[in-house]
């Protein structure tokens, strides 16, 4: 028995914070999640499947456009005329009515249509067969475990596999992974974003959105290729993303010329590794202190130029959404405030009841107390040496451009 394993593809819903007046990127904003299910459509085909597991969240609205309906009766139209079924559940974004679908589902598509426990069975092509027990929601929240309502094993088929679109949390049919039969065969999990494998006996996973949104998804791994037959099971991540969220660490330890600083962003930035239709990266920077400040000071214009030419450079495959700089190589941190801070902040500390009381906790332990005595030239030299440090140990906002 081989399988395809997906949920959540949140079809129609946004890709957050992406801006470019580019018309190719945003055709392919528009494009891209319709892109990802004609690509697992295309793995399933080339994989040979038996049929495709859809665990929830197909549609990221409720009430999904009839473009969008179509275009997926076409998909799966495609699977039918491979003789490949589709069992899908409906999850809390896409919670089924049946009145807002406008097309008939073609007749390989096994729908879970009750928010209660039912189990279909599927006859395969090599004479075995499989018994698939779920539920979908019918309402954007259950509030209770449907665990107790999956029933034993089948012992009438060759294998069982579980549906369960949800979580811990209390509105999501509330569950943990212990708890679900462990004489299934496979459970495929949905709702949760991250894909993780949870257990191996019985093979237990969420196979995780295969399209990230966000730039909080740049995990997404694909979608599940399981093998499961007498001796065993087997398993496998293809990807399936049209678009690939990435975090990029760059350090430059040696301070350069501004032009040969951009220079040497442009082709870290620029990397061969980005493969996808569309990367959109992130990256942190850590460099010295004399980088940071020449960064800082034309950030936002730095980033227009960067993003211009890597663009154009990566044949519109490469994104630069932000950089921002981390501590540098120098060990000074770079800070959002100007020096005068930390010279407000002396001039409090040098008055000597200000001071004894922020020591006052040394002064209560008698071992060291005995040796403390501050006068007031004291005060005034230890605050000097604190402020002094701080400043050498820091890139300030009034620094910028010095």
């Amino acid at each position: 028995m081989r399988f395809i394993h997906t949920a959540d593809l949140h079809i129609d819903q946004p890709f957050s914070g992406v801006n470019s007046e580019q018309t190719y990127i945003q055709d392919l904003l528009k494009s891209s999640n319709q892109q990802v299910l004609a690509n697992i459509v295309d793995r399933c085909i080339e994989k040979k499947v038996d049929f495709l597991l859809i665990v929830g969240d197909t549609f990221h609205q409720v009430q999904s456009s009839i473009h969008t309906q179509k275009l997926m009766m076409e998909q799966f139209k495609r699977l039918e005329d491979e003789n490949i079924k589709v069992v899908l559940s409906f999850g809390n974004h896409d919670y089924y009515q049946a009145h807002r679908y406008w097309f008939e589902w073609p007749d390989n598509v096994i729908l879970f249509k009750k928010e209660e426990v039912q189990t279909k069975t599927i006859q395969l092509r090599n004479g075995e067969s499989v018994a698939i027990s779920g539920f979908s929601y019918e309402n954007r929240w259950i509030e209770k475990s449907m665990v107790s309502e999956f029933p034993s094993r089948n012992q009438e088929t060759t294998y069982h596999i579980g549906f369960y679109h949800g979580d811990q949390t209390p509105n999501y049919a509330p569950f943990t992974w212990s708890e679900l039969p462990s004489s299934y065969d496979y459970w495929a999990l949905g709702h949760i974003h991250k894909a993780e494998v949870l257990t191996d006996n019985p093979l237990t996973a969420y196979s995780g959105t295969p399209q990230g949104h966000t730039k909080k998804e740049d995990q997404a791994k694909g979608v599940l290729l399981v093998d499961i037959n007498s001796g065993g099971s087997d398993y496998g991540w293809l990807d399936v993303a049209n678009i690939k969220w990435h975090k990029s660490e760059i350090e430059i330890d040696e301070a350069l010329e501004k032009k040969e600083l951009l220079l040497v962003l442009e082709e870290k930035i620029n990397d061969s590794k980005y493969t996808h239709p569309l990367n959109i990266v992130d990256v942190n920077i850590t460099t010295t202190a004399e980088n940071a400040r020449d960064l800082l000071n034309e950030k936002e214009e730095i980033l227009l130029f960067l993003q211009e030419t890597i663009l154009r450079k990566s044949n519109h495959k490469i994104l630069l959404k932000d950089i921002a700089l981390r501590q540098s190589t120098s060990d000074k941190l770079i800070m959002g405030f100007e020096t005068t801070l930390i010279d407000d902040l002396g001039r409090k500390y040098k008055n000597k009841d200000n001071f004894k009381k922020t020591v006052n906790d040394l002064l209560q332990q008698p071992a060291i107390a005995k040796y403390l005595s501050w006068e007031e030239e004291d005060i005034t030299e230890r605050v000097d040496e604190s402020s002094q440090l701080i400043k050498d140990k820091m890139i300030f906002k009034n620094e910028v451009g010095q």
